[in-house]
């Protein structure tokens, strides 16, 4: 039998730091890459051999630093297995987000069932990954950011306000300037123990590959990519940050109780699969009912509204006009004039249903 070169040949993904040091200490490049290094080396292998290998994540192969001392992480290309991107401008089917909830149920259910059983191995794991959005290092920056992602908001909702619709929630919305970051480092950062997983920490339409099935064309897996916000936090974390920047308000209004209902089934039948103590499981059964999701999803609301300010315009620019951001300077997040240059019709109409959808749901009352 011959062998050739090709037939070992394949595609591998490689990832660096931006060459700009003052770029990557804007970004917090240093912090992020060195989080994502952690979650492969000193996290995932952990949550793999407890789980069996079930984790939706791509194959790293190396995770560290080079010869030259450079940090370099290579992952398996899943271009080559199949999976590929969908169209962000378009938002998610039913398919897709019941596909993203059912992982995050059992990615969720891994931590739960660790810390029961493996208390001391979870207790090293978490301490190994760091919060570095809501940390005092990050403050001014992202707090910077946040109040600008504020700003756009409330000027495009002025701007579409013609019919007067918008009116009380813009003036509910405005209360909030000033205070995004602590409102947003409070739903991270401060929760009960009891609810405290590993959690990916940015799952939105961008960190997301799918496969589909080859004789339906249905999706039929998702891989979670981009791991350098992995935190320890509450579930719906991960649950809000995917719904409000992945789906629009009429898919929300049509699925979301069916995707809470998917999330919890898949978080319980993974608990059977990890947890061999019954009185264990049936307290775990009993804090995460759909209803105590919804709970804690209602009092954590706001982080997704503050979230999806964020992330809209990444989400809905036009695929020409995306910002260079090795161009981009810490004053231009407080340039609103460039952002109204970038952002799309579609950035307008989301932003709108998104604040009249929080308006109906009562999630603006308190502020």
């Amino acid at each position: 039998m011959h062998l050739h070169i090709a037939d070992y040949q394949r595609k591998l993904i490689v990832k660096r730091q931006i060459s700009s040091i003052s770029r990557r200490q804007l970004f917090r490049c240093d912090e992020a890459f060195a989080n994502e290094i952690a979650a492969y080396t000193k996290v995932l292998p952990h949550l793999r051999r407890f789980s069996g290998n079930r984790l939706p994540y791509p194959k790293c192969l190396f995770a560290g630093f080079d010869d030259a001392e450079k940090e370099v992480i290579i992952f398996e290309d899943l271009c080559e297995s199949g999976f590929e991107m969908e169209d962000r401008l378009k938002g998610l089917d039913y398919a897709h987000c019941s596909l993203v909830m059912k992982e995050l149920g059992n990615l969720h259910a891994i931590s739960l069932a660790m810390k029961a059983t493996e208390p001391e191995v979870f207790e090293t794991i978490r301490r190994n990954i760091s919060e570095i959005v809501y940390c005092p290092e990050a403050r001014e920056f992202i707090s910077n950011t946040l109040e600008c992602s504020l700003r756009d908001t409330l000027a495009s909702l002025q701007a579409s306000n013609g019919d007067k619709h918008l009116t009380e929630a813009i003036a509910k919305i405005e209360r909030m300037q000033g205070s995004m970051y602590d409102i947003m480092s409070c739903h991270v950062l401060e929760n009960e123990e009891s609810w405290r997983v590993i959690c990916h920490g940015d799952v939105w339409i961008n960190n997301l590959m799918f496969r589909r099935r080859k004789s339906t064309g249905c999706a039929e897996q998702v891989k979670l990519v981009d791991l350098q916000t992995m935190r320890c936090t509450s579930p719906v974390i991960d649950i809000l940050h995917f719904i409000y920047t992945s789906t629009v308000r009429d898919f929300r209004q049509t699925h979301l109780d069916q995707l809470i209902t998917d999330y919890r089934e898949a978080l319980i039948k993974s608990l059977h699969i990890y947890l061999p103590a019954e009185d264990t499981l049936k307290r775990l059964q009993m804090q995460f009912t759909v209803d105590r999701i919804k709970e804690e999803l209602h009092r954590k609301m706001l982080y997704g509204l503050g979230n999806a300010m964020w992330l809209m315009p990444a989400v809905t620019f036009h695929p020409n006009r995306i910002p260079d951001l090795n161009a981009v300077t810490i004053t231009d997040f407080g340039n609103s004039t460039q952002m109204t240059q970038m952002v799309t019709p579609e950035y307008h109409r989301r932003i709108r249903e998104m604040l009249l959808e929080f308006q109906e749901e009562g999630i603006l009352q308190n502020l």
